[in-house]
């Protein structure tokens, strides 16, 4: 059960820091035609539902360690 509990915790970091790369990414200036603009709204939608996902598998994560560890 603790591999689940780690894995769960690693993937919930992960997708923080993905979610925080894809804002990042989005707002980076880069070259092209001017029509080339990315859907700032799209963007918004992907950085919070990888928030709130990477915030809800690390909390699960910890409850579930926490729950573990009163056993």
């Amino acid at each position: 059960m603790s591999k689940w509990i780690w894995i769960s915790l690693m993937c919930g970091i992960f997708l923080l820091l993905l979610s925080f790369w894809t804002l990042y990414y989005a707002y980076t200036p880069k070259v092209g035609p001017i029509g080339n603009g990315t859907n700032y709204k799209f963007v918004w939608f992907q950085f919070i539902t990888q928030f709130i996902s990477g915030i809800c598998s690390v909390s699960l994560a910890i409850k579930i360690r926490k729950k573990q560890k009163e056993l």
